[in-house]
């Protein structure tokens, strides 16, 4: 899975998702019946294995058990039972695939042992993916892949895709740089960091720069009690802004052609462009560079200082002043714990209300450019039917999102009683959706062709297929576990990776889906951090 299932793909992207489900799926339906053989058999000679792995369940176990239970109500209420099972066609996240995914977390949570070795077998190869990702963006395909276009690259299809593996992928090297202490480890970290920094950023989807701020804002609130930490956060800051200007000299290397942004896509990720194509980036590194080394010269001189103070006082026989030093210094960490505290909680604040006025600039900014005289543009008004409230989002913000999650939200209204709490099924949300008389239109004016097989946004698709008893545990399961890694990170430092990584998944579906080529892993990931979490505790 870590290894053979990025670069499985015979036919190239024509009918990728369902190649990739059908590998997922024989090759996980192959090892659980593997698995379930030889715990039968031990558990015939020792009939108390099974419940001494399982009799101590946690509250994250609890809530995975729920979810599992919520799916198999949602299949069982719904009206649409073919596409329930299987899911709809070309992405397969129906009711076997949600089990599977259960199934996966218990049996990690379990059975695996976690060791950086196999996490560097695995980054070796994303980092392979992402090194294809860049070439494919620079119009150079080692692999030649039938139905080639600029929206897809690499091995995994096209660029939601590619973003949705990557935002799970990259954190991991980005959080070991920044938690390891081998020099190794942080310099092979810190490689791969570059090279994922890289390829999220010239992929093209601008979902990507929702993973940077996340890990970056995480890595920051985790560093603000640790100045260590804080100078390898700022040594990643440099990191990304080196990749950025790394993507810029690509762009004139021979041979090297950009074949996605403003000039091919009519208006596309002009991010992408500025960063590897301006001296922004450059400006920013020579920035964090003098800072960084400002702040490291300042503390060596004032380690120097107190050392010096410390000598005198021990030299003099003051032993009693030398005790009020270190008491004084232990009180003063207290207070700087404190302090980082509550620095923690105002950078929260701030970047909740540096998003929030972000939202409603770009909201204001495509309601004054839509052409309000076409059906379709600008904010509909609810004037002449009450059924229908104003929208939060222009129908056009985030490449076609706010329409897709204004008919969302009517879509669940719309729904009865029963179906609010158990939902439509499994991955049918397009099928219930497109039933909709006054939705379909509304998809079919806004998308064509094109059919929305989900929200883009994971909250509201489970909100539909599960209802709100499988919506409930499943923020609970990811909910509580990211709290619980996080508290118990400062013994584990593998725990830091599990986390951000989970976090950086969350982040990144807030404006995308599930589909087989990211939530496998991000099930995977969870296991291992439950794993980790219970072989501290019995250790302990």
């Amino acid at each position: 899975m870590s290894v053979v299932y990025p670069y499985y793909a015979p036919g190239g992207y024509l009918r990728i998702g369902e190649v990739k489900y059908i590998f997922f799926r024989n090759v996980t339906f192959t090892v659980i019946a593997a698995m379930l053989v030889v715990v039968l058999c031990i558990v015939i000679r020792r009939p108390g294995f099974l419940t001494e792995y399982y009799h101590r369940m946690s509250v994250t176990d609890w809530f995975a058990y729920g979810y599992f239970v919520a799916v198999m109500l949602s299949y069982l209420g719904s009206s649409y039972k073919k596409e329930a099972f299987w899911g709809a066609e070309g992405w397969y996240m129906g009711v076997v695939m949600q089990m599977m995914l259960v199934l996966l977390y218990f049996f990690f949570s379990r059975y695996f042992v976690c060791c950086t070795g196999w996490l560097a077998v695995w980054m070796s190869a994303a980092a392979g993916v992402f090194i294809l990702g860049i070439l494919n963006r620079y119009s150079i395909y080692p692999i030649i892949m039938e139905g080639r276009t600029p929206g897809f690259i690499s091995t995994l299809g096209n660029i939601n895709w590619f973003c949705g593996y990557w935002s799970l992928t990259a954190p991991i090297g980005v959080t070991l740089y920044w938690c390891s202490e081998k020099r190794w480890q942080r310099a092979a970290a810190g490689l791969y960091s570059i090279v994922a920094m890289l390829a999220g950023v010239v992929q093209g989807s601008e979902s990507a720069y929702l993973v940077f701020g996340a890990v970056f804002v995480a890595l920051l609130l985790f560093s603000l009690h640790n100045v260590r930490r804080l100078y390898r956060w700022m040594e990643l800051g440099m990191l990304f802004a080196a990749g950025c200007q790394l993507g810029r000299i690509l762009r004139y290397l021979p041979g090297f052609s950009m074949n996605y942004g403003s000039d091919v896509n009519e208006g596309g990720p002009l991010v992408m462009e500025r960063l590897t194509d301006s001296n922004v980036t450059l400006w920013a590194l020579a920035v964090l560079w003098a800072v960084y080394a400002g702040l490291r010269l300042l503390r060596r001189k004032k380690r120097l200082t107190d050392d010096e103070k410390m000598e005198s006082l021990h030299e003099s026989g003051l032993k009693k002043t030398a005790e009020t030093v270190k008491t004084t210094e232990t009180v003063s960490t207290a207070e700087s714990t404190k302090t980082g505290k509550a620095i923690r909680i105002l950078i929260v604040i701030w970047i909740v209300c540096i998003c929030l006025w972000g939202l409603i600039k770009t909201e204001r900014l495509l309601y004054d450019r839509a052409d309000r005289s076409v059906p379709g543009q600008g904010i509909v008004s609810d004037e002449g039917n009450a059924d229908n409230p104003i929208k939060w989002f222009h129908d056009n913000w985030g490449n076609g999102r706010g329409a897709a999650w204004n008919c969302s939200v009517e879509a669940y209204r719309g729904l009865d009683t029963l179906h609010k709490i158990l939902g439509v099924g499994p991955d049918c949300f397009a099928v219930y959706i497109y039933e909709v008389p006054g939705l379909a239109e509304q998809l079919v004016e806004k998308f064509g062709d094109e059919r929305l097989t989900n929200a883009h946004n994971e909250a509201l698709s489970i909100l539909i297929n599960m209802g709100a008893l499988g919506f409930l545990c499943y923020v609970g399961f990811v909910g509580s576990a990211l709290v619980r890694y996080n508290r118990n990170a400062g013994r584990q430092p593998l725990l830091y990776v599990c986390a951000v990584c989970l976090l950086a998944y969350t982040v990144h579906n807030m404006v995308s889906f599930q589909q087989v080529l990211n939530t496998p892993y991000f099930f995977m990931l969870l296991g291992m951090g439950e794993g980790i979490l219970r072989e501290s505790r019995e250790k302990t």
